[in-house]
């Protein structure tokens, strides 16, 4: 089993409100569906980070930067399943359609992404 996961970041010009209402929009659930639809992920989550008391306890006690602001990760059987996928002009299209939108509210220098196996 391989993972894509991208951890994303807010623009340090928005507030975690302003995040959040990109990321809970209509147009990202539809660009996150769509890309299920052509990459065909065994599963596939987007994830928020919480603002809680506890997140601010974990940071200090580890001397760590915040939390990510959201996560999505993606699971595949393996990555001969996934690179055919990716190699089609819809996949493509769609990634930078996706990069376009996140590009509003994640400040990619500052989000990575990246394959593990599980």
């Amino acid at each position: 089993m391989i993972r894509l996961i991208t951890c994303l970041r807010r623009k340090e010009s928005i507030s975690h409100q302003e995040f959040r209402k990109y990321w809970d929009d209509a147009t990202f659930a539809g660009l996150m569906d769509k890309a299920a639809t052509v990459l065909k992920p065994v599963k596939h989550a987007r994830c928020l980070s919480l603002q809680v008391g506890a997140n601010i306890k974990i940071m200090e006690s580890r001397g760590s930067d915040e939390p990510y602001d959201g996560i999505i990760e993606w699971w595949w059987e393996s990555a001969t399943q996934l690179a055919p996928l990716l190699n089609t002009s819809q996949a493509q299209s769609l990634i930078l359609e996706i990069q376009a939108y996140q590009k509003q509210f994640a400040d990619f220098d500052r989000s990575p992404s990246f394959f593990t196996e599980a």
